[in-house]
């Protein structure tokens, strides 16, 4: 479970400075999911006893949870209804969606179904659900089974959310989910800024206790000032395809137009001038 990453090979592979990934390694140890082992040194200070003249990697080890059975794993509680704006955010992201989360009292019932999460979270083998897939169904128990389904794969995806409970992150993502988003559409969303290139520089949910309500801060970028939802990345690339579809289509009439036109052509008939210079060149002849 030891890895030994080197800084500057994930520099070139990813774009982030030094700066970015010393406090990305700091979050991981923040939140027991990293430990190290040995830390690294540059080749001045390396022992000339040792014989080497490179520097060295830090040595990490991959740390795993571990199920307790009277310990609830987190300790955060559940808003009855997520603010808007979480702790940290900058003035004037007011989001104007308003949706219904789970109730926040702790329980030993709440405690034993994180636990339930968390044990599924480190024994998945195959995705809860396909994140490529609408959680459509055709009655609302199927409906509801769908979006916990697809709501406990995105708190696989993304670690923050699985600080709270699927029946929290459900409560946020449900609009979006019956809108036809899908569990890429969300993990996008709540990684990218909406209708453009750029990306979060960081995932922004360090040190805040409502994650909830970073959630649903980061989803409300997406809805419009109308109330509706803006295109998801998937509905996007559904259209564009649809577009280029019917572009070949319309072309390949255009074709076909064309050749028939070209088959069924007939010359016109001769005029009488035609007529008299042909009778002319016969009396010459």
């Amino acid at each position: 479970m030891t890895i030994m990453p080197v800084w500057q090979r994930l520099q070139e592979r990813f774009g982030f400075p030094p700066k970015s990934i010393s406090n990305y390694f700091r979050r991981l140890r923040d939140w027991g999911a990293l430990a190290v082992v040995a830390t690294g040194r540059t080749a001045e200070f390396t022992p000339k006893s040792s014989g080497r003249t490179e520097n060295e990697a830090a040595i990490y080890v991959l740390l795993e949870k571990v199920e307790e059975k009277d310990v609830e794993k987190s300790s955060v509680p559940v808003p009855t209804r997520a603010v808007n704006n979480p702790p940290h955010a900058r003035a004037g992201e007011d989001s104007k969606i308003h949706m219904e989360a789970a109730p926040p009292l702790t329980s030993s019932k709440r405690a034993a179904q994180r636990r339930e999460v968390n044990h599924q979270l480190l024994n998945r083998k195959d995705p809860f659900w396909d994140p490529n897939t609408t959680t459509n169904a055709r009655n609302k128990r199927e409906r509801r089974e769908a979006e916990r389904l697809a709501s406990l794969e995105l708190q696989f995806r993304s670690f923050p959310l699985q600080r709270i409970s699927t029946a929290h992150v459900a409560a946020i993502c449900r609009p979006f989910l019956r809108a036809g988003w899908t569990v890429k559409d969300l993990k996008h969303a709540i990684d990218w800024r909406p209708n453009t290139d750029a990306r979060y520089h960081h995932d922004g949910a360090t040190g805040v206790d409502n994650v909830g309500a970073w959630l649903k801060h980061r989803l409300s970028k997406w809805v419009r000032p109308d109330g509706g939802f803006y295109r998801s990345p998937s509905q996007k690339q559904a259209a564009e395809q649809a577009q280029r579809v019917a572009e070949r289509r319309a072309a390949d009439e255009r074709r076909e137009r064309d050749r028939a036109e070209r088959a069924t052509y007939s010359p016109p008939p001769i005029g009488w001038r035609e007529r008299v210079a042909l009778a002319q060149e016969a009396k010459g002849a």
